[in-house]
């Protein structure tokens, strides 16, 4: 798959999708951990679980252009790219940390990691092919079928950690794998 390609697509393909595997874990429990009252949730009321999910995912979605900005003018795309991740995971394990100020530390570490992560990894892979490249429209396509592996894996690996685990575990799963991402980077 990776073949006629620059060598930095299939590392940049894999922590992409260890990255996807986290956020979508995130995404498909998140709601599901604040409405629990019967397996360890937070037992929160629908309105107010419904209002933290809308408001994390509306900074999910806002601090990309942020974190595009700072790379751009200050850090460079690889140094972004590697403080999101540790936000992340930080953010992530902050999840797997039973309390309320641990979910709400974890939910901002998560969207400021993802500011940073997010926009910067894509233009890493965009930067590994000269201007008018044609192989540059195949190397996004096979990147983002990291991302679809790595949802993939999290909606089954969730659901099973979360059954057999429970939440916290789940998170910190999330966490360990964005882990190994950031582990790719640094030795890549």
């Amino acid at each position: 798959m990776f073949k006629n390609h620059p060598s930095g697509l299939a590392p940049l393909f894999f922590i992409e999708m260890w990255e996807r595997l986290s956020f979508y874990v995130i995404g498909g429990i998140l709601l599901l951990y604040a409405l629990d009252t019967e397996r360890g949730g937070l037992g929160m009321q629908s309105i107010t679980a419904n209002d933290i999910v809308g408001t994390y995912l509306a900074f999910v979605y806002a601090t990309p252009f942020l974190g595009g900005l700072i790379a751009d003018r200050v850090l460079g795309f690889r140094r972004s790219v590697l403080i999101g991740g540790i936000c992340m995971a930080s953010g992530l394990f902050s999840l797997g940390t039973p309390g309320p100020t641990f979910f709400v530390l974890g939910l901002c570490l998560v969207c400021v990691g993802n500011g940073f992560f997010k926009p910067n990894i894509s233009a890493m892979v965009g930067n590994l092919y000269e201007k008018g490249d044609p192989r540059r429209d195949a190397g996004f396509n096979i990147f983002y079928v990291g991302i679809n592996i790595g949802s993939f894996l999290a909606f089954v690996g969730a659901a099973w950690v979360r059954e057999h685990f429970g939440w916290f575990w789940t998170f910190r799963m999330a966490g360990f794998g964005l882990l190994i991402g950031v582990g790719l980077l640094l030795l890549f």
